[in-house]
């Protein structure tokens, strides 16, 4: 009986542990921070394509970084060639999403994204990537690693978003800007939030609004 016993505790003890509680379905998931572009070439092997170092706050040891003038950087792959001038393109502070899973683009690990507006595609017609396309700006003053958010719904970011779970697919169609030239959240758009609505401004922890030079009524990705 005793050996019984001790059986049984043995076995509760493995038990496995209850999964984690569901996040919260909120545009919050999505790790977004001030980048400092500090280089961009272009892809050797993709003529779409530019390859920029960007620091974005990350701390010395974190997974595909690497130090560049004595910051912490990750490797960015953007499908900017063409749209965006290489200049603009130089030492210049952009918004990242910095938890989307790593992806090689053309033989280059991209360990981020570059948030850019371009116009909204019209229903019928198709998504050709000629844009116009505009960068997304935070306030000239955001440092490095700053952490931007969508008013009305700060929280914690995910530590990588799952691609499985489209979480970047469900908020982005929300991401847009305004006629004020603000990039902002519409929850409205977004039938996962179950009738929630309104316009959250795209802001920075300091309280900087994050802006684009002249696309109104736009997609931001």
């Amino acid at each position: 009986p005793q050996k019984e016993k001790k059986e049984k505790k043995e076995k509760q003890k493995r038990a496995p542990a209850p999964p984690p509680a569901p996040a919260v379905l909120s545009p919050c998931l999505i790790d977004l921070r001030v980048g400092h572009i500090l280089k961009a070439i272009k892809h050797p092997e993709a003529d779409s394509l530019y390859v920029s170092t960007i620091a974005m706050g990350d701390k010395p040891g974190t997974d595909d970084t690497a130090e560049y003038e004595g910051q912490i950087c990750r490797t960015v792959c953007s499908g900017l060639n063409g749209l965006v001038p290489l200049e603009e393109m130089q030492g210049r502070k952009v918004v990242v999403v910095c938890n989307l899973k790593p992806v090689k683009m053309r033989g280059i690990k991209s360990s981020a994204m570059v948030l850019a507006a371009s116009p909204k595609i019209k229903e019928g017609e198709a998504d050709d990537h000629k844009g116009p396309v505009e960068l997304v700006s935070p306030p000239a003053d955001a440092k490095a690693g700053e952490r931007v958010y969508f008013e009305g719904w700060q929280g914690e970011p995910e530590k990588v978003l799952n691609p499985k779970k489209k979480v970047w697919e469900t908020f982005q169609p929300g991401f847009t800007t305004t006629d004020a030239l603000e990039v902002a959240f519409d929850a409205g758009v977004v039938k996962e939030l179950e009738g929630k609505s309104g316009l959250g401004k795209l802001v920075t922890e300091s309280g900087g609004v994050c802006t684009v030079k002249s696309l109104t009524g736009a997609q931001v990705r």
